[in-house]
Order: C-alpha cells, then structure tokens, then sequence
C-alpha cells in the first residue's frame, strides 16, 4: 500500500509559489491603480518574512520527502530558496529582485511538483 505523506505539503508549497508570482507581477500593476497597495508591495519585511517561511517550510519538505527523491527535491528546492532569498536579501540584485523571486518561486514548485508526482506514483 502506498502512503502519500508529501502531498498536502506539496499542494500547499505550489500554492504558496504560485501566490508570491501572483504577487510579484500582479501587485505592481495593481499598485498604479490603488496607491495603498503601493505602499505594501514595497515593504521589505513582508518579502523577508515570506522567504524565511519559504526556507523553512523547504527544509521540512525535504525531511517528508520519499527516499528516493529526497535528494534531488533538496537540491533543487535549495536552489529555489537561494534564489529567493538573492532577491530578498542581496542588495546588489535589487534592479532584478522580481525576476529572482518569479525564479525562485517557479523553481520550488517545480521540486514540489516533482515531489508529488513521485508519492503519487509511489516512488518511495
């Protein structure tokens, strides 16, 4: 019988990649016609705070992950957090911060995408 122990954790990781490149490109375009929302999508302490929980959340991915893709889940969803957290973090990438983050983001829903497929096919 095979279990399938990653597969809310990887639906919630999609979920939450999906809506930090909702918000990365859609905010901004929202933001010229609200002001207020402006004023949020700059705050840099919600972005921070975001990448922190992504990193987290990540690492305890990786402990759920099946056996056999553990690594390579690691591996790219450390990639995805790196990238995020350059965007995030390195002021030297402030003029490309978004299209790190769109890249950090698509990056670790792809590892969960990966993840899942391979609980659901049961890969373990």
């Amino acid at each position: 019988m095979t279990t399938q122990t990653s597969t809310l954790p990887d639906l919630a990781g999609i979920s939450f990649s999906a809506l930090c490149v909702i918000h990365c490109l859609a905010l901004p375009l929202l933001a010229a016609f609200l002001p207020v929302l402006g004023v949020v999508a700059e705050m840099e302490v919600i972005h921070k705070g975001f990448v922190v929980f992504a990193a987290l959340a990540a690492l305890v991915g990786t402990v759920q992950a099946p056996a056999r893709i553990r690594l390579v889940f690691a591996g790219i969803a450390a990639l995805g957090v790196a990238t995020l957290f350059a965007g995030a973090f390195v002021e030297a990438f402030h003029d490309i911060e978004v299209q790190l983050t769109v890249l950090g983001a698509m990056t670790l829903a792809g590892a969960h995408i990966l993840r899942w497929r391979a609980t659901a096919l049961g890969a373990h």
